[in-house]
């Protein structure tokens, strides 16, 4: 664990780890659910609940969508009606979502 790419990576884990402002505690199938939608918005996408809770394989339907009620009750998502059919519900990001993200860009810019 010497090479220079595995070093920047251990020093971005004690910057998260040591941050002094921690804005929110997630459980790993939580971070990974978050990090999935992420890279969904990202790319420009919309994600429905029902799309999100079939794109984790190592998850059951019923685990991804506890984890987006999760999320939700954290205040790191919120739900969309679609305004043409009510049935149909987006996740989008709220303003905690991009300051945690954010929160981890700049651990990693502390490089």
């Amino acid at each position: 664990m010497n090479s220079k790419l595995s070093l920047a990576y251990m020093k971005f884990l004690s910057n998260v780890a040591n941050a002094p402002s921690q804005l929110i505690t997630l459980g790993p199938w939580e971070e990974r659910m978050l990090n999935h939608l992420a890279s969904t918005w990202h790319a420009g996408e919309k994600l429905t609940v029902s799309e999100a809770i079939h794109a984790t394989p190592s998850m059951s339907p019923s685990t991804s969508h506890k984890y987006l009620k999760m999320l939700r009750k954290k205040d790191l998502i919120d739900l969309v009606v679609d305004p043409i059919d009510n049935r149909i519900k987006y996740i989008v990001h709220t303003n905690l979502t991009d300051k945690y993200f954010s929160h981890l860009g700049q651990c990693l810019a502390k490089q």
